[in-house]
C-alpha cells in the first residue's frame, strides 16, 4: 500500500515538472544573482507572464513592449508571484525590467525554452 501512495507521488511530482517546463507563457524567476526564463514554444497573440520573486526583498518592475509601451507594472512580496498577460503582436519584443532591485532587463524570448540572466558561464 505504502508503495503504491510513493509511486503515484512521484509520478505526479513527474507530471507536474513537464507542465512546467511547456508553459502557454512565459515563467520569469527572480533570483538573488540571475533571472531565470522558461518560455513557451509558440507566439501567441496574448501571452501570460508569471514572475516569481525568490528574493528576500520585494521586487517592483514593469514589462515592456518593444522597450516603449508599458504593458505592466508589478510589485511582487518575497517567496510570491504575480502574473500578467500582454497582447502581442508579430514581431514585437517583450522585456522584463526590474527597477528595484535593480538589474539588467530581461528580454522575454519566444521559443528559447529554458535560459538564464546573465548566463551560466
Amino acid at each position: 500500500m505504502l508503495k503504491g501512495i510513493l509511486a503515484l507521488f512521484l509520478c505526479l511530482q513527474v507530471h507536474s515538472a513537464l507542465a512546467i517546463e511547456s508553459l502557454d507563457g512565459f515563467l520569469v524567476s527572480a533570483y538573488d544573482d540571475r533571472f531565470r526564463v522558461i518560455s513557451p514554444e509558440k507566439f501567441k497573440n496574448s501571452m501570460e507572464v508569471i514572475i516569481e520573486n525568490k528574493t528576500l526583498v520585494r521586487l517592483i518592475g514593469k514589462l515592456t513592449i518593444n522597450k516603449q509601451t508599458n504593458a505592466s507594472m508589478v510589485s511582487i512580496d518575497p517567496e510570491k508571484y504575480q502574473r500578467a498577460v500582454v497582447k502581442l503582436k508579430k514581431g514585437d519584443i517583450l522585456h522584463f525590467v526590474p527597477l528595484s532591485p535593480a538589474f539588467q532587463e530581461v528580454e522575454l524570448i519566444v521559443g528559447n525554452k529554458t535560459y538564464e540572466i546573465p548566463p551560466k558561464k
